[in-house]
């Protein structure tokens, strides 16, 4: 595995990592509607998958 290959994996685990983040602060702290959290899951959740399906088909690699 090459530096290029985990500095991506580095990168987009931290842009990913935001929104979970994020609506975790919203959720505890503005007290958001549980609505408004299964919204914002339900449209990182594909990010989520397709993160891990490519992490998955480079260390097979």
């Amino acid at each position: 595995m090459t530096g290029e290959t985990i500095e991506l994996i580095v990168e987009f685990s931290v842009i990913l990592l935001s929104p979970i983040l994020h609506t975790y602060y919203l959720w505890k702290f503005k007290k958001v509607e549980l609505i408004e959290i299964k919204k914002n899951i339900k449209i990182f959740s594909l990010l989520y998958a397709l993160f891990a399906l490519t992490c998955l088909l480079i260390f097979l690699k």
